[in-house]
């Protein structure tokens, strides 16, 4: 087996840089941003969040930061920068790093270079569609780990410390416990079922202790509400940047076919070749995980024996990395973006209620509060799906807007500018522009 850097070496690393150079870009992620406000919340009053801080629509209800660890390191972040000039580095580390686990899970289950390469270009392409620095970033890099530890026997001690660590940073840990069952009745494993159980214990030991199964109960409970949100919606595997996926799916089912997959190993392989087709969300957690098996599909792809500089290619992996990283500085923004976001709106908005999207509510909690309380935010499993509903048919101009401005006291809308329903309706109704730009409108009532 090559152990020296050859050409074909590099050919795993360049889609794993055009990654890294790919996320030096403003920031767009609403959610992302109100975990930011999270974190340095957590830091002033020391201990995690229990209740809702952050809304009008839903304040003082019962609401636990299931994130605290990411949050705590966002707003340690802030803190210590005075921005968000970080936001990118850690970007490109965590995926990286994630990109390279898989790459190696890859190499181990078929250890030919270009073969790994063909297979990490695609999972790096389904890559793109999740750089944002939300919390779910991060698990990424917990589960390809996961991966890599169930793979190596040595090493099985490790998972109940990253299972511990990781339901502090996201709730996907569940997909973590789940693997971990499948592959223990794949192996039939005793050892797997003892780390599944020290797991189960580790993560019930978390800062939220018990109570972090409360908040997955929670979550399951208003799933019907993540329907509202088009992340949470099913893949279009015709949508340029997920028909990798499929890929994936015909590599799996070639490698079936030819044997390389046996009938016991489906036990892990089918379960989340159909995870990955429920939601947009699920599909790059199962890339992570199929990726090694669908690498079994390809044929061998050898190089004819050749003499190589091998100090020439460690240079040139050099310069490859050290390129890629003068042209993320060269690019990187580390402001939120003013066409996403009401940059310059919000410095219009006067005190009391403000009516907005839910997009822009990570936004108001991140740079208003507590200045300002918002109305609505992505936070599905506080508000549910029938606050979900409300808010839509009140964005759409239905007749519960009138309801729900009266219950709420709210007396200003900050609103995109396109001409909406609930636009007309209020100057209609009276409302008069305290402000306009290219991207958002507030209106008031007089």
């Amino acid at each position: 087996m090559q152990r020296r850097v050859s050409v074909h070496h590099l050919f795993v690393l360049v889609p794993i840089l055009g990654m890294v150079v790919a996320g030096s870009r403003a920031i767009r992620d609403s959610s992302f941003l109100w975990h930011v406000r999270a974190g340095t919340h957590q830091i002033d009053i020391g201990t995690v969040i229990r209740v809702d801080p952050f809304s009008f629509s839903a304040g003082g209800e019962e609401w636990r930061t299931q994130s605290w660890i990411a949050d705590l390191m966002y707003g340690v972040l802030e803190r210590w920068t005075g921005d968000l000039v970080w936001v990118w580095p850690m970007l490109a580390v965590v995926m990286g790093a994630t990109l390279l686990m898989v790459a190696a899970a890859v190499y181990r289950s078929v250890p030919r270079p270009m073969n790994t390469a063909f297979v990490i270009f695609f999972v790096t392409w389904l890559s793109l569609r999740n750089l944002v620095p939300r919390p779910v970033l991060l698990s990424y890099v917990f589960l390809a780990g996961l991966v890599l530890l169930l793979g190596d026997r040595r090493l099985r001690w490790a998972i109940p410390l990253l299972l511990w660590v990781w339901a502090g940073v996201h709730g996907s840990f569940v997909i973590g416990l789940g693997l971990i069952v499948l592959e223990a009745v794949r192996q039939r494993s005793r050892p797997l079922w003892g780390s599944l159980g020290l797991s189960l214990v580790a993560v019930s030991v978390t800062a939220h202790g018990l109570a972090l199964w409360v908040v997955l109960l929670r979550f399951f409970q208003n799933r019907s509400a993540l329907d509202l949100i088009q992340e949470w919606g099913p893949p279009r595997l015709t949508d340029l940047g997920i028909a990798p996926y499929a890929l994936l799916v015909v590599g799996v089912v070639i490698a079936a076919s030819l044997g390389k997959i046996r009938p016991r190993d489906l036990i892990v392989v089918a379960p989340f070749l159909i995870f990955g087709l429920t939601s947009n969300r699920a599909l790059f957690p199962a890339t992570i995980v199929l990726a090694p098996w669908a690498a079994l599909a390809l044929p061998e792809w050898r190089s004819p024996r050749k003499s190589e500089a091998y100090a020439l290619n460690g240079g040139l992996a050099l310069l490859l990395v050290v390129g890629s990283l003068v042209i993320g500085l060269g690019r990187i923004e580390t402001e939120p973006s003013d066409s996403n976001f009401p940059v310059v709106a919000v410095e219009n908005l006067g005190p009391g209620p403000v009516f907005h999207g839910d997009e822009v509510g990570g936004y108001l909690i991140y740079q208003t509060w507590p200045k300002h309380l918002v109305y609505t935010d992505d936070r599905a499993e506080l508000y549910g799906r029938e606050r979900f509903e409300e808010f839509i048919k009140a964005f759409n101009g239905d007749d519960v807007w009138m309801e729900v401005f009266a219950r709420y006291g709210i007396e200003q809308v900050l609103i995109p500018v396109d001409d909406t329903p609930l636009e007309q309706l209020l100057v209609a109704s009276g409302w008069v522009e305290g402000y306009r730009d290219e991207d958002f409108l507030i209106l008031r009532r007089i």
